[in-house]
């Protein structure tokens, strides 16, 4: 059942409406998406742009600083307490990566907080976290541009006070480079330059290359010199008595880890060894992965209710947790799923070190079926979560079918990614 509409929504819709759809600009931004290098399916894009007010999006920023204040504060804990890090049950390959020492001032430069917003009552559900390698902001950059061009969009913003989220891909370069100078300034003895010779490192058979190219470019207007590199290319050699990470291109002294910690725990290239060693030895700033990796993980989410956790956090964090993070309880032998069998409250995650991982609602099995995954969930230490309720969103369609209302709307789930780099909300991509 759809929501009602915002104020900001339908205000919009009657601007759509008074200029019959507006569909000669509208054709025009579709042509314009599919054009770009980024792969946007201008099909799946909607003129109608999330909008926020002023006041929602405070409410935004707050609760990402809060988040991003307690992942500190948990890998802190997490990388000077072995007892607290038996917590998370990590495979010991997984912890072992998770330990290296970067030398970066902070544990979580680069993250993305995945929730389900619900713009009536300003409530809000984490559903998934995502640091180092996050993903989606050159695309949600140029969707949102292309939602704000033609008339409706001028008529609009012209008598209304509404958010425009900053630009996220400028945040992220930001707090790469931030990261890169706090590493920098505190390796005594050498002399790195202010900018990087910086590779986006990534597997070649996952990498995103459109979204790395728009990024290269980007990194190398402000200076940097920035390449994509597979792990494979990665090699440390000594020159002139100096040991140094280099690559196809030449020396590499900060290096944009892109790839989740699955991939990288899986993988035989050989040079995830080269630029594990390289990181710990101090000869690369590593920004993603390895230190941050522990708040992507299922186990994360179970460990913000822990005990020892409760008594590590304040009592505002406590509550933030509580009203806004899912209860994540993790499937073992002395489990009591009874307790989850009503399946139309839950969903499972299938075990996985990332926590985006695969998810499986009970409300679309057989009371049969569901049962026999959770059983088959304790011998696989699978994740039982409540299910989330999504937000709908009444959206306009790209381009209607001849005859149809060119105001036409569907209803759209909404999950927005909150993009909080340096501690801060830097960006919002709404992905329906």
């Amino acid at each position: 059942m759809a929501k009602k509409a915002t104020t900001l929504q339908k205000e919009f819709l009657r601007e759509v409406r008074k200029l019959d759809g507006d569909l000669s600009n509208r054709q025009q931004v579709c042509a314009f998406l599919d054009s770009q290098k980024l792969d946007i399916d201008a099909k799946s894009w909607s003129p109608m742009p999330f909008l926020l007010t002023q006041t929602q999006y405070e409410e935004l920023e707050k609760a990402a600083s809060v988040m991003a204040g307690i992942m500190e504060k948990l890998m802190a804990k997490y990388h000077r307490d072995r007892t607290f890090r038996k917590l998370f049950n990590l495979s010991p390959e997984v912890e072992e990566l998770t330990l290296v020492q970067s030398g970066c001032r902070v544990a979580v430069p680069l993250a993305r907080l995945d929730v389900f917003y619900d713009q009536t009552s300003g409530d809000f559900k984490l559903c998934g976290i995502m640091t180092g390698g996050v993903d989606g902001m050159a695309l949600s950059y140029e969707a949102a541009r292309a939602a704000k061009q033609g008339a409706v969009w001028r008529s609009f913003a012209s008598t209304h006070k509404v958010h425009i989220p900053n630009d996220p891909v400028d945040g992220c370069i930001q707090a790469l480079m931030d990261t890169y100078a706090a590493w920098a300034n505190a390796q005594e003895g050498h002399n790195h330059p202010t900018n990087p010779s910086l590779a986006i490192v990534d597997f070649a058979e996952s990498v995103r290359s459109a979204e790395t190219d728009f990024f290269i470019e980007r990194l190398s207007e402000k200076g940097s010199y920035v390449r994509a590199t597979d792990p494979s290319d990665l090699r440390i050699e000594e020159v002139g008595g100096v040991r140094q990470l280099v690559d196809s291109h030449g020396p590499v002294t900060c290096v944009w880890l892109r790839p989740l910690i699955d991939e990288f725990v899986k993988s035989t290239n050989s040079g995830v060894k080269t630029l594990v060693e390289a990181t710990r030895h101090g000869l690369v700033c590593t920004v993603g992965g390895y230190r941050s990796w522990p708040c992507c993980t299922r186990s994360f989410l179970s460990v913000l209710r822990s005990k020892e956790c409760r008594m590590l956090l304040t009592f505002s964090e406590n509550a933030f947790v509580d009203a806004h993070l899912p209860e994540t309880y993790l499937l073992d032998p002395s489990s009591d799923i009874s307790r989850f069998y009503d399946q139309e409250n839950w969903i499972l995650r299938l075990e996985d070190s990332h926590v985006l991982g695969e998810a499986t609602p009970g409300s679309g099995l057989s009371r049969s079926a569901w049962r026999n995954l959770l059983v088959k969930g304790i011998k696989r230490r699978d994740a039982v979560q409540p299910y989330l309720t999504q937000q709908p969103l009444s959206v306009l369609t790209p381009i209607p079918a001849e005859g149809e209302d060119p105001c036409k709307t569907l209803d759209k789930n909404v999950m927005l990614g909150l993009y909080v780099f340096g501690g801060k909300l830097m960006g919002i991509r709404a992905n329906c």
